[in-house]
């Protein structure tokens, strides 16, 4: 028996301004169409980063993520849910993309972890479902 499929919305944030606007975006359409709302954040794991630098980045990310959080709820939507991962953030919000099964992905146009080239990316690969 096939369950049934919820649509969501996953936005990304990283704490910049463009990722602000995209989130409060993603919040108007999750409040509107009244669906899920997932919201994530991928912390850029480089080669010469070293143990205790990528802690603090990963504790940085859950600190932000539960502060999204509570704004989204402050917003009335109860049904926020946050992703922590590490890797590269196109990939990453891809693979999460394509693992939750979203309808609506929301990025800001620019920001501090995803380059031009990652939004060409992401919009190339999103064509593609």
């Amino acid at each position: 028996m096939k369950r049934k499929r919820v649509p969501s919305i996953l936005v990304a944030i990283d704490g910049s301004e463009y990722s602000d606007k995209a989130f409060k975006y993603a919040c108007e359409l999750s409040i509107m169409k009244n669906i899920p709302l997932i919201i994530i954040n991928v912390v850029e794991e480089y080669a010469t980063i070293g143990y205790s630098i990528l802690r603090e980045l990963k504790k940085s990310s859950r600190k932000l993520l539960h502060e999204y959080k509570g704004r989204a709820e402050s917003l009335d939507i109860r049904t926020a849910s946050t992703i922590h991962t590490v890797g590269n953030a196109a990939e990453e919000i891809l693979k999460v993309a394509n693992r939750k099964d979203i309808d609506t992905l929301v990025i800001g146009s620019k920001g501090r972890n995803l380059k031009r080239y990652a939004r060409r990316y992401i919009i190339q690969a999103c064509s593609l479902f």
